[in-house]
């Protein structure tokens, strides 16, 4: 198995649990983040929401009724699995094409928050990274996971033989 295919396979493997892992640990693999201390946290991730408030009491994911977030997951699990498809079939174009889909779900992300668009509309404050009076916020573990994954997926196919 040469380097493209194993580099492929792992920026796949890294887009799909971009998502999944927001399930199994909201704090650490969201895609992005607002954490006010123990009075209010907030951790958006794969097609949903976790919010803790009153202390910091989680609440179970909730969907976010957001459809740039559906698309945004969508991306990144779609464009994982093509990926490892194009991978395990020794496929530039479509090992490619899962790694392009995984970048375009984060760029997806960038460009919701700065035009405040779905979840975001009306939060002018809430950007790709911030703090103040306690509270900090921004992108986070789940974002970069999959924006790296979609650039291995890149490169893995720009490098199969």
């Amino acid at each position: 198995m040469g380097s493209g295919k194993i580099i492929a396979l792992i920026g796949g493997i890294l887009g799909v649990l971009s998502i999944v892992l927001f399930y199994a640990l909201p704090e650490i693999f969201s895609l992005w983040r607002f954490d006010g201390g123990a009075t209010m946290s907030m951790f958006v991730g794969g097609f949903g929401v976790v919010s803790g408030e009153l202390l910091g009491i989680p609440y179970g994911p909730e969907p976010a009724d957001d459809v740039f977030l559906t698309i945004i997951s969508v991306l990144l699990i779609a464009g994982g699995a093509i990926a490892i498809i194009g991978g395990l079939m020794d496929s530039k174009p479509i090992g490619a094409l899962g790694g392009l889909l995984m970048i375009i779900g984060p760029i997806v992300l960038i460009l919701e928050l700065v035009l405040e668009l779905g979840f975001w509309e009306g939060f002018p404050e809430f950007a790709l990274w911030g703090s103040q009076a306690g509270a900090d916020w921004g992108v986070w573990i789940g974002f970069f996971i999959g924006l790296g994954g979609g650039v291995l997926g890149l490169i893995g196919a720009a490098s199969m033989d």
